[in-house]
């Protein structure tokens, strides 16, 4: 994730309206949402929530929101506003990364048919955690996922709707068939980098700073079956947890981390 770079804007106006839309201020994009999420079907566009498939994504490319070649994780409206309109803001957000325990020798066990199985389940519930909480499933990244939960989106509350969603996965890994794939979660709240990222050619939309590389941590450290959440993520979602906060060292992080464990 260090690898990747902000597309710059060469008008500040550009970054001010991602602002906007970002922290919840564009009225035009939540009305957009409200229209598309009574439509099926997933999946959607990153940003306005336009379904790709079934009858939703026949009437979606009607009105330009087909998902586009070069990425099909935003819509070609969505994706021409960020070409014509390239840069971000940066806003707070909550991150959640959900990674697979001991994934290499789960795989090494199993065919590999067996194993996408396995992961494909793990996927779907992510996608139905994630997605009923606001939050945008921003990548599928091999034997993990990352979702962001932005304001303009998730709503003020997105750190509660990270945390929600971070309980929502456990259990639902826990209810799938055996043999299923232990999961650990992590989840971080800060002030990220939000807009395209990449470069002229391949580029993206997602987040960038420490709060994701810190929420990257969490979710590789926590064990199967547990929710780590920032000390800082969980203020901001008002949870408490009857086990004490510990302080954890974090790889390529030098100031120790202070996390609750639910």
């Amino acid at each position: 994730m260090e690898s990747l770079q902000p597309v710059p804007s060469n008008d500040p106006a550009d970054d001010q309206a991602w602002r906007e839309v970002f922290m919840g201020y564009d009225p035009g994009l939540l009305k957009m949402r409200r229209f598309f999420l009574r439509i099926p079907s997933n999946p959607r566009c990153k940003l306005c929530a336009a379904p790709f498939g079934g009858v939703g994504g026949g009437l979606a490319r009607i009105f330009w929101h087909a998902p586009t070649g070069r990425n099909p994780l935003l819509c070609r409206a969505c994706d021409g506003m960020f070409r014509k309109h390239p840069g971000g803001a940066e806003v707070e957000i909550s991150v959640l990364f959900a990674d697979v325990r001991g994934s290499t020798g789960l795989a090494e066990n199993a065919s590999p048919a067996q194993f996408r199985n396995r992961l494909q389940a793990f996927y779907k519930a992510a996608w139905d955690a994630i997605n009923n909480r606001d939050g945008i499933l921003d990548k599928f990244l091999g034997d993990g996922v990352m979702a962001l939960f932005i304001p303009g989106i998730a709503g003020e509350l997105h750190a509660a709707r990270a945390v929600a969603a971070g309980r929502d996965l456990v259990a639902a890994v826990e209810r799938l068939p055996d043999p299923r794939l232990p999961v650990g979660v992590g989840i971080h709240s800060g002030i990220a980098y939000v807009g395209i990222v990449g470069n002229a050619e391949d580029r993206d939309f997602s987040a960038l700073g420490d709060v994701v590389n810190v929420a990257a941590r969490l979710g590789s450290v926590a064990k199967a079956g547990e929710l780590l959440v920032s000390t800082e993520a969980a203020r901001a979602a008002a949870v408490t947890s009857s086990v004490a906060p510990q302080m954890l060292e974090l790889k390529g992080r030098h100031q120790p981390l202070e996390v609750i464990s639910l």
